[in-house]
């Protein structure tokens, strides 16, 4: 089974260590045990029996969805969902680049599927397998904006959702010495360069709502790398 594979090569994801007050359970006779009485709960109720199921329940080339079973504090067991980055577990990392250029900043106008939306956001992307987050911050840039690098600086990790996400993603402040054309295959519509008052008052005011941007300014404000 794949799941115990995944717990096998990667125990760091399920450990429970540290009095974790969340406590994956990982013995097969006791997930079995579960996955027996609860679908037997779900089905006198008319619902999915695929919903006890505990183990890797979606995967494609991007992210896996994970159903681990979950002891709580108060000692009730059910199954917790996570989703995880395949870059995160085959030597990739997610990232988000906040870029900087002339004394100013670039920001997209970028349409997401999962809001359905359009979205005032940083450069980022989820990661490729064996590719380290420093080369990953290059290629998105270049990928997305035909730019080009002078000075590449670590603002640390980010959990975006960490009710949800076990990944990080490694975020940066560039400064850019040329930039092209928006990749529009990417949903990019045009690039907006921003002055830093222009970026703390979308900011402010709720016009970027895109969790990534919003930590890469506070980072490199408080930093003092920008002013």
């Amino acid at each position: 089974m794949k799941y115990y594979q995944i717990i096998n090569s990667f125990p760091q994801l399920f450990s429970n260590d540290d009095n974790a007050p969340l406590q994956i359970i990982t013995d097969h006779e006791r997930i079995a045990l579960w996955q027996a009485e609860e679908k037997k709960r779900l089905e006198s109720r008319g619902l999915p029996t695929s919903w006890a199921d505990i183990g890797i329940i979606l995967e494609d080339p991007y992210i896996m969805m994970v159903r681990d079973l979950v002891q709580f504090p108060d000692g009730n067991i059910r199954g917790y969902i996570r989703l995880i980055n395949r870059a995160d577990i085959e030597g990739g990392q997610g990232v988000a680049v906040l870029p900087y250029m002339g004394g100013e900043f670039l920001l997209l106008h970028q349409y997401r599927h999962a809001t359905r939306s359009w979205h005032l956001e940083i450069p980022r992307g989820f990661g490729e397998p064996g590719v380290d987050p420093i080369n990953q911050a290059i290629a998105e840039i270049w990928e997305e904006v035909k730019g080009e690098l002078d000075e590449l600086t670590d603002l640390g990790e980010l959990h975006a959702n960490s009710g949800m996400e076990s990944c990080s993603t490694k975020i940066y402040y560039a400064k850019l010495r040329a930039v092209g054309s928006p990749e529009q295959s990417e949903g990019i519509r045009n690039v907006e360069w921003v002055t830093l008052p222009e970026l703390e008052n979308y900011i402010e005011t709720g016009t970027i709502t895109d969790s990534f941007s919003i930590a890469a300014y506070v980072r490199a404000k408080l930093r003092g790398i920008i002013t």
